[in-house]
Parts: C-alpha cells; structure tokens; sequence
C-alpha cells in the first residue's frame, strides 16, 4: 500500500514507519524537518510541511491508499485542525482509510460512560482527553473508514507481538511499547479488524 505517515518524527510514529516498510508498505514520512529523519530506505520519501497547512496536507494525501496519523500537539485546539486538514484531503483525493492514536481516557467505561468521564479518571489528563474526543467526533462524522487507537502510557520500547486489544473498551493493562503500538497500526491497514471502532490497546 501507499501510507503516509503524519507525525512520522515522533516516538510512536517513527516506529510506524520503520514497521510499514518492514511489511513492504511504500511510505511518505510528512514532516516539519526532514533532518530529523536518518533513516533511508528505497521505499520511503520524505516529505516537508506542517498539518497546520491545508495545502501541504492536500499534496501529502494525494495519491495514498490510507492514513496513519501519530500527530500530537502542545497547543491541544492544533489537534482538530490537524484532522480537519486531513479529513478535507481525504475526501479531495478521494482516500478513504485512516487510523489515528487517541487515548484510553475516550473509551467507554461502561455503555454509557466514558473512562475519562469515571470518578477516578486522573484530572491533570481531562483536558487532552477532550482534545482526543475532539478529533473520534470528527472522525465519526467524516464517514470515512477510521480506526481510532486508545492507547494507556505509551513507553519506548521494541515490537514483541504480544499485546491485547478490546473494541471500545481498555484492556486489562496500563501501558504500551511504541513498537507494539506501531505494529498493531501497520496490521490493522491491512486486516480492517476496527473500521468505524474505537481500540484499546495494552501489553497486559
């Protein structure tokens, strides 16, 4: 497939695209700095530009089968722009698949109560969550065929293989490798287990 990968610098989507080539995918690193990137492989292009620009989201998206977005920001209201940008694209482009990282706190706790809307949900994560939530309403609305990733504390770690996933509802544990996380994402492109859902996630 042709992947692009947004917020291909991070932790979380640098793995991304080191597993989508493993896995033969041909992919497109979207990001601010190209220097930043060292890796070179024969099927991976760098390409400069910031999901705050419509434009450069519209020349990112052209010609790709699917989406992976691992975007992130410290200016939380950057989140909904970045998947209004890339839900435009998608629809100018005609693409229909995209999987984006969330978190656990918009899974549901129960049918008709969010984890992040339980007594015990931790405060100091609330307002991230709703920027989370921001992004799963737009997704919802677009009528694309997403997959939203909720994953509990991300640490760096290598690809085990070994991790529990749940429709809609956390697993049992508290956290995830950055390359578990990666490779469940790079699988789902090509299984569409979750199109539509919400996934929890964990190594527990």
């Amino acid at each position: 497939m042709k992947v692009v990968v947004f917020g291909a610098t991070g932790r979380t989507g640098l793995e991304v695209v080191k597993r989508a080539l493993e896995k033969g995918h041909q992919v497109t690193a979207f990001v601010r700095n190209p220097a930043a990137v060292s890796l070179v492989h024969p099927k991976l292009t760098l390409m400069s530009g910031d999901a705050l620009s419509q434009d450069a989201v519209n020349r990112a998206i052209a010609g790709q089968d699917a989406i992976i977005s691992c975007l992130s920001a410290r200016e939380l209201s950057h989140r909904q722009v970045f998947i209004n940008h890339i839900i435009n694209a998608m629809r100018l482009h005609k693409v229909r698949r995209i999987l984006a990282i969330g978190g656990i706190g918009a899974l549901q706790a129960s049918e008709h109560l969010k984890v992040y809307e339980t007594a015990t949900f931790p405060r100091e994560y609330l307002e991230i969550t709703q920027a989370h939530i921001r992004v799963l309403d737009a997704l919802l609305t677009s009528r694309l065929d997403f997959t939203f990733v909720c994953p509990p504390m991300i640490p760096d770690g290598e690809r085990s293989g070994v991790y529990k996933t749940q429709d809609n509802y956390p697993t049992q544990g508290w956290s995830i490798t950055t390359g578990d996380l990666a490779d469940f994402m790079v699988n789902e492109l090509e299984k569409n287990e979750y199109v539509g859902k919400k996934v929890g996630i964990s190594n527990g």
